[in-house]
């Protein structure tokens, strides 16, 4: 074997870079070995529309990231001009809304009052390891008290609102509480977006309280973008990641960890070179780490049903438009194009998308968030032409009849979409770049090309991600970890999972 290390990470995501950012500044003696020729993973601008900025308790645990963040708003498109914009400022969205929906003003604030409850009390969850079940063990116990305590300290009304809540649907919340459709669309988009789940199934509402704990506890107000896009910020945490003394080998395929007795001992790359360390920690989701790097030979039975049945099919594809011009929006300015334009006009318009996803079908008729980020940020120009980014939403992996005679279904679904809104758009593409699921699988090494690593659902969750039994970043090897999206609290550019992870391994070494 070559070089010693005290820990290699496997993959070099932003949850790896945080990682080994807080271990060497305990003077860990770090490498990082990523397949791809760039850092990021899945974190890059030809993947990621927006950037939402690390919390506090992640970033007063990493070196500096000089990163600046401006606020995105939501729009809603109407085919009739008449688009909803909310900003996640009550005064604005209040203004908005007795505009666009008179009657549905105060229970859109009292809904977003409770739901950022609810929002916050989970995300108080998501900074350290959950506690593992059926252990007798001081510490486990004493955070499922805690975590039973901030439950209750709700308060015994807004507590059993939650327990009411938790397993429902966000249709039928958004049905007893507004009339206004278009309202109800935007809201259930983002219940569902990048998930495996239709508006009218059980759990959806859980998925919108996670992705708002990541996004300031608020409905529309943390959505950010980055100056230079995401990967600004991936070459930010690399810069201090080097100047920590952190080893970096790009296009350094790993193809398995070295096992002896139970116990890591390093990797071996896809050249042949063996590389030394007492701990491991992967960064790839839960079925490449335990079927391709770890070996189904060092899992039991019941260890590998669980995670091959681990839910992580993908059910989004990425379409970046090139513009030789800016297109016109009715009723749009220019300007509002850089923000976050979503065409999902109603809960049975995402119902009926997601029944075509279920039997791995495209819609006609697709889902879409984009913007034109280089209308604000001249960085993100490419020789002096715009980028649309285009996400489309129940564009599932493995579509029926294979994507290579699907995607210019896909892609024409799309721009006929688009011309609804903005007539004439297709006079301005000069090229464009389209990336499935499968593309996501094959380019970024992720099994399903699932933006999470997995499904984000109650029995994906907490201590039962990715499965019970492993849900404290810990393998069954002695030394090997997780840090990925795959792990708790899941994915989104947070660098939760990373930060966890490297406080567990920093117990054991």
């Amino acid at each position: 074997m070559t070089k010693n290390y005290d820990v290699i990470i496997i993959g070099g995501g932003h949850n790896a870079l945080v990682c080994a950012n807080i271990l060497a500044k305990k003077n860990k003696k770090v490498l990082i070995c990523e397949a791809r020729d760039t850092c990021g993973g899945l974190a890059t601008n030809d993947l990621s529309n927006f950037t939402p900025d690390f919390c506090s308790k992640v970033k007063s645990e990493i070196d500096n990231i000089a990163i600046n963040h401006s606020s995105v708003s939501s729009i809603a498109l109407s085919e009739t001009g008449h688009h909803l914009k909310l900003t996640g400022k009550e005064a604005e969205d209040r203004k908005t809304l007795e505009q666009l929906a008179p009657e549905d003003v105060e229970r859109y604030f009292k809904l977003q009052k409770k739901l950022s409850l609810f929002s916050k009390t989970l995300g108080s969850f998501m900074h350290s390891s959950p506690p593992r079940l059926l252990h007798k063990n001081f510490s486990d116990y004493f955070k499922l008290f805690k975590l039973g305590l901030n439950v209750r300290l709700m308060g015994r009304n807004n507590f059993n609102e939650f327990a009411r809540m938790i397993g429902l649907n966000i249709a039928d919340e958004l049905e007893d509480n507004f009339k206004n459709t278009l309202l109800q669309g935007l809201i259930s988009h983002d219940a569902v977006t990048g998930s495996n789940l239709g508006p009218r199934s059980p759990g959806s509402l859980i998925n919108l309280l996670f992705r708002m704990a990541n996004h300031n506890n608020s409905l529309f107000g943390g959505i950010q973008q980055a100056k230079g896009g995401v990967d600004a910020v991936i070459k930010s945490l690399e810069d201090n990641v080097v100047k920590r003394g952190v080893e970096i080998k790009t296009s350094s395929f790993v193809k398995r960890c070295i096992i002896e007795n139970d116990q890591v001992k390093g990797i071996e790359l896809g050249n042949g070179a063996l590389i030394h360390a007492d701990t491991v920690i992967s960064s790839a989701d839960p079925k490449s780490t335990y079927f391709c790097l770890l070996g189904t030979e060092h899992l039991d039975t019941d260890f590998k049903r669980r995670i091959k049945h681990h839910r992580s099919k993908g059910r989004v594809s990425k379409l970046q438009l090139t513009l030789n011009k800016v297109p016109e929006f009715k009723n749009l300015e220019p300007t509002e194009l850089s923000q976050r334009l979503v065409i999902s006009p109603s809960i049975d318009y995402i119902e009926e998308n997601f029944n075509y996803s279920k039997f791995e079908n495209l819609s006609p008729e697709p889902i879409l968030e984009f913007s034109i980020p280089s209308l604000e940020d001249n960085s993100l120009c490419q020789d002096g032409q715009h980028i649309m980014n285009i996400q489309i939403q129940y564009a599932p992996f493995n579509v029926k009849g294979g994507w290579e005679n699907k995607k210019t279904e896909c892609i024409d679904n799309v721009l006929t979409i688009l011309e609804k809104y903005a007539p004439g758009i297709k006079s301005c593409i000069v090229g464009q770049d389209f990336i499935s699921p499968n593309d996501i699988e094959k380019n970024f090494n992720v099994t399903g090309g699932h933006w999470h690593h997995g499904e984000i659902q109650i029995d994906q969750l907490f201590m039962l991600r990715p499965i019970p039994g492993a849900a404290q970043y810990k393998t069954p090897v002695n030394g090997l970890y997780m840090c990925g999206a795959g792990t708790h609290p899941g994915g989104g550019m947070t660098g939760i999972p990373g930060k966890n992870a490297a406080h567990e391994v920093l117990k054991n070494i």
